[in-house]
């Protein structure tokens, strides 16, 4: 029975175990990675909570076309001759006394004041631009919001790549190891049958020694890889793999597919284009403003919101500054030297948009062409070590010869994998710089941002 109790409990520690590792070893492809990078990152959703702002804003500003209404209900006490005296006419309470005594000294007097307001602009220019800039800050926002979600989905990207990267690494480590295994067993074959040096052996052994130092580094720049994986996808913590490495096929070159303007340049001219808009509202302030005023009131003596007397007064206004000690000229001038600037950080962007949009293309082309470099590199490397392996297993070379065909393969390998990560990340790049890297990669998300 004790055993019977042993073994399921063994059962049961593995099956946790394999569960655990299960959840952690958690596998995507790149379109689920980069759908929950759109998704769940803090960065972009951040951003689209800044265009729901700014949008909110816009009714906001749409607001001040409308009429306010408001309502007040006031307290007052008071035994001053003219306070009381105003408060009993408003109550219509007021009694003629023979003499002025009850006048000059009355006693305490209360007022409950009831009232409902309305103001309504009929001619105000700050309305009007205040519409037109939140409009533009809307589209501004938004434009932003979409360059946020084109740049977490490329971040989903790069860490995509970078696991795939490092998973590439610790395989060709793993080979590595095991051929260094293989070495020093022929090296100690060697020593034992009087044909070979101990020193052999020795730098053998140191050579698998440092195999197993790179298989280590490549085990934690893996597990690294996943975990910032993790987070692109928004994930807050752990680790997830990919489902299956990526191949040029995956990543086209993209030359079907023409630029569009950038989101954040388009963002950077719309933020122009407001601070052209405050120039103007500030040339605006030269005008009058007139809005209609009416208020209807109600008083009582005994308790609030009382009817006991009504009255209203309504009327039209004109505002008109005639001179505001030239804080407004000074306002046209600050406004003015905003919009020049931004017209010229937006020229700015431009620029450095074409100059990365042609670096991004140049590095395209140059990452395709070391990427074959390596590969054929990879494959007269790995021939060479197999003909001195041969050659090493028949006596016909020494151990230095082998170790240093070891050390070229294994660069070899490092450059073939590198040089196929970078050949990708520089084709994703070149689609985000021409601004399409969300319209190629997740088509179906194009009409929801």
């Amino acid at each position: 029975m004790k055993t019977m109790n042993g073994l399921l409990a063994l059962l049961l520690l593995l099956f946790g175990a394999g569960a655990a590792r299960a959840a952690n070893g958690q596998t995507v492809d790149l379109a689920t990675a980069l759908r929950a990078a759109l998704a769940a990152r803090p960065a972009a959703e951040a951003a689209r909570q800044q265009a729901q702002a700014a949008q909110a804003a816009v009714g906001e500003a749409r607001g001040g076309y409308l009429p306010q209404l408001s309502f007040s209900e006031t307290f007052s006490a008071t035994d001053e001759p003219a306070g009381s005296l105003f408060m009993t006419l408003n109550q219509q309470r007021l009694v003629l006394y023979p003499d002025a005594g009850p006048y000059n000294d009355p006693g305490t007097t209360r007022d409950y004041q009831t009232r409902f307001s309305l103001r309504q602009a009929l001619f105000d220019p700050d309305v009007g631009y205040g519409l037109k800039k939140a409009r533009k800050g809307a589209a501004a926002a938004r434009a932003t919001a979409r360059w946020s979600a084109e740049q977490a989905v490329f971040d989903a990207f790069g860490a995509y790549l970078r696991v795939q990267q490092a998973a590439a690494a610790r395989d060709w480590v793993e080979s590595s190891l095991q051929e260094a295994r293989e070495v020093v067993r022929l090296a100690r074959e060697r020593e034992s049958a009087g044909v070979g040096l101990h020193a052999d052996t020795l730098r053998a052994r140191v050579r698998l020694a440092e195999a197993e130092r790179h298989r280590l580094s490549a085990a934690n720049d893996l597990r690294l890889a996943k975990r910032r994986l993790a987070l692109a996808m928004g994930r807050d913590g752990g680790e997830i793999g990919i489902a299956r490495p990526l191949t040029a096929d995956d990543v086209a070159t993209g030359r079907d597919l023409a630029p569009v303007p950038r989101a954040d340049l388009r963002a950077a001219r719309l933020q122009a284009d407001t601070a052209t808009l405050e120039r103007r509202q500030a040339k605006a302030r030269y005008l009058p403003r007139l809005g209609l005023q009416a208020d209807y009131t109600w008083h009582d003596h005994q308790a609030p919101l009382g009817t006991e007397a009504d009255s209203w007064q309504a009327g039209v206004g004109l505002h008109w500054d005639l001179f505001d000690g030239l804080r407004r000229e000074r306002h046209i001038e600050r406004a003015a030297a905003q919009a020049r600037a931004a017209r010229l950080q937006a020229e700015e962007l431009r620029r450095g948009i074409d100059l990365q949009r042609q670096e991004a293309q140049l590095r395209a082309e140059e990452a395709q062409l070391q990427f074959a470099s390596a590969r054929q590199g990879r494959a007269e490397a790995e021939e060479s070590h197999r003909l001195l392996m041969e050659r090493y297993r028949a006596g016909l070379t020494d151990l230095s010869d082998l170790l240093a065909a070891q050390a070229a393969l294994d660069r070899a390998r490092y450059d073939a994998v590198a040089a196929e990560s970078r050949m990708l990340l520089t084709r994703g790049n070149l689609r985000l710089q021409q601004g399409i890297f969300l319209q190629s990669m997740l088509p179906e998300q194009e009409d929801q941002q």
